[in-house]
Parts: C-alpha cells; structure tokens; sequence
C-alpha cells in the first residue's frame, strides 16, 4: 500500500514551491519595471544636440519631447554623397518628439524601437545673404538601453531618417531632402 504521509507531502511540494516562488517572481516583475516615470533626456543623437522630457507609459511605451540645435552635419560635409555634392552650412533648431515602444516589456531598460518627427527653423548663408527656412524630419531607429546605477541610463541605437531643409518654399541648395543615417545615443536622469 502507499504511504498516505509520503503522498501528502508529495501533493503538498508542488504547492510549496509555488508558494515560494510567487513572492520572487512578483519582486522580479517589479524590479524589471520599477524605473521612476518622469526622466530628464539629454539627446546628443547624429543631428541634433537636445534636452528634454522623458515619461513612461508603462512597461512597455514611452514618450520623449525635447528641444535644441540642429547641424545635419553628413549633409554639410557632402558625407557618402548625403549632401548632393554640395557642402552646405545650414544649422537651427528643432523639436523633437518620439515614442519608445519596449518589446521585452521592462520598462525603458532593454530593447526598444523609436518613431520620431522633428520640426524648426534653419538657418544658412547664400552669398552675404543670411537664409532663414523650416527643418522636418522623421525617422525611425532602434537600439538598446541599459541602466548606470539607480539614476542614470544610456540608450545606443541606430536607424534612417527622411530630412529637408527649405529656404523660400524649395529644397534648392542650401536646403536639401533626403534619406540619411540616424544615430542615437541618449543620457537620461530619471526623477
């Protein structure tokens, strides 16, 4: 016959090591989206040079605004043919808005994918001239972000972005449009 002990603690270990293991899953589950939601950004990206807001949505979504200088600097050194062949000094400013959207779910840390649309003003010379326009953009990358402590994150990534600088309603040189690379690298202080 069975030994009616032997199977009661044998029912019962299942149970048990359910009843362990739920208390460190839920404290992993928090820990891996326990990151503050508001965070100031510092975007020092491949065109731009911005500050700015930071907030998380949840685990999985955030969004980004920020504001400062503009110098499409593949452009205006004519980087791999970008410019047209056609070096240009146009520089301004711009905002910026974005989402991150985080696939593994853990908050702004991990992997992530960015939409962005940029907008502002240029600004260029043409002859003694001083040109001012509009700056557009948008794009999308993607990359990874990891923690620095309890504070602080860094955020690589990559992708392509569509740009145009206009100065009186056309792209004629000193503006421009087209199809470039798109780098990311983003300091962020969480609050």
């Amino acid at each position: 016959m069975h030994d009616r002990g032997f199977m009661r603690r044998t029912a019962a270990l299942p149970v048990a090591l359910v009843a362990l293991t739920l208390p460190a899953l839920a404290s992993a589950q928090d820990r891996r989206c326990d990151l503050r939601r508001n965070a100031l950004v510092a975007d020092l990206g491949l065109h731009v040079v911005n500050v700015g807001f930071d907030r998380s949505l949840g685990c999985d979504v955030s969004l980004q605004a920020s504001a400062g200088l503009y110098v499409p600097w593949d452009v205006n050194r004519d980087l791999f043919g970008l410019g047209g062949g056609t070096q240009r000094d146009v520089g301004g400013a711009v905002l910026r808005v974005r989402a991150f959207f985080h696939p593994e779910g853990e908050g702004r840390v991990g992997l992530w994918v960015s939409p962005f649309l940029q907008g502002g003003v240029a600004l260029a010379p043409r002859g003694e001239e001083r040109l001012t326009g509009v700056a557009v953009g948008g794009g999308l990358s993607a990359g990874y972000t990891w923690a620095l402590g309890a504070r602080w994150l860094l955020s690589l990534g990559g992708g392509a972005q569509v740009q145009a600088v206009m100065f009186d309603g056309d792209t004629d040189a000193p503006g421009f449009v087209g199809v470039g690379p798109h780098v990311d690298i983003n300091v962020d202080y969480l609050l």
